[in-house]
């Protein structure tokens, strides 16, 4: 990710719809997993911290983040234990977490199969993974760019790719329903439109200004959604995994 896009994240985060929303559902998530407050979780991929801030109080969080600008904003934000270091080589023991959240962070990881094994190496049996991941590669725009994401998935190649290292899927569906029509259509309008010498800016960076409590309200409505049935499309995966 690009160091300025870490600001950015830090400045947004705890009320922009998008992360308010995903944050929710992904509380739903955990929730019905039955993780608990004496239960210990890593979250991969923490950036600045907001999904910590988000859960606070519903368990024992630890961060890790490739980033030490970002370790150090989550510190700053959570005051939880924060570790910089890489997802393909976590600095931890085996078996040492009930659940790993890895919230659209598997997309920045060339080597995504070395990552998602060391995840289950590091779940006891029985944890958890909770992961997201942008989906559609015909979507892969400016904002993937800013974000160094590596891919966008299918959701095909996301759940064989969990199967592949021994991970039971539990749960997967599509996230940003409502929403989908509208974004795609801006990606791909963007993608045409867009000056190849200008430095790529992902989608945080767009103020939403008077609309943000009108898409937060959307989310929320999906939120609900999400709590009842999957979701018959998206633009990315919500998966629930078991080791």
């Amino acid at each position: 990710m690009e160091e300025s896009e870490y600001e950015v994240m830090a400045s947004v985060e705890d009320g922009h719809f998008w992360f308010v929303g995903t944050r929710a559902i992904v509380k739903d998530a955990f929730v019905r997993a039955g993780l608990r407050r004496d239960h210990r979780v890593l979250d991969i991929g923490c950036g600045t911290g907001g999904t910590m801030r988000a859960l606070d109080g519903a368990a024992d969080f630890v961060g890790l983040d490739v980033s030490l600008k970002a370790a150090r904003l989550a510190f700053r934000r959570t005051g939880n234990p924060i570790m910089a270091g890489s997802a393909v080589a976590p600095p931890f023991l085996d078996e040492s977490f009930d659940c790993v959240l890895a919230l659209d962070v598997f997309e920045h990881i060339e080597d995504d199969l070395s990552a998602i094994r060391q995840v289950r190496r590091i779940l006891r049996p029985g944890g958890v993974l909770i992961a997201t991941v942008p989906c559609h590669p015909f979507l892969f725009s400016e904002h993937d760019e800013a974000l160094h994401h590596v891919r966008r998935y299918t959701r095909k190649g996301f759940v064989d790719l969990l199967n592949s290292v021994g991970m039971r899927t539990e749960r997967v569906t599509w996230t940003n329903t409502i929403l989908f029509p509208a974004a795609a259509v801006y990606r791909l309008a963007a993608n045409g439109l867009r000056g190849r010498d200008k430095a790529p800016k992902s989608n945080a960076a767009i103020r939403t200004g008077a609309l943000n409590g009108l898409l937060t309200r959307v989310f929320m409505v999906e939120r609900r959604m999400i709590a009842r049935f999957d979701m018959p499309f998206g633009l990315g995966l919500l998966t629930v995994a078991r080791r």
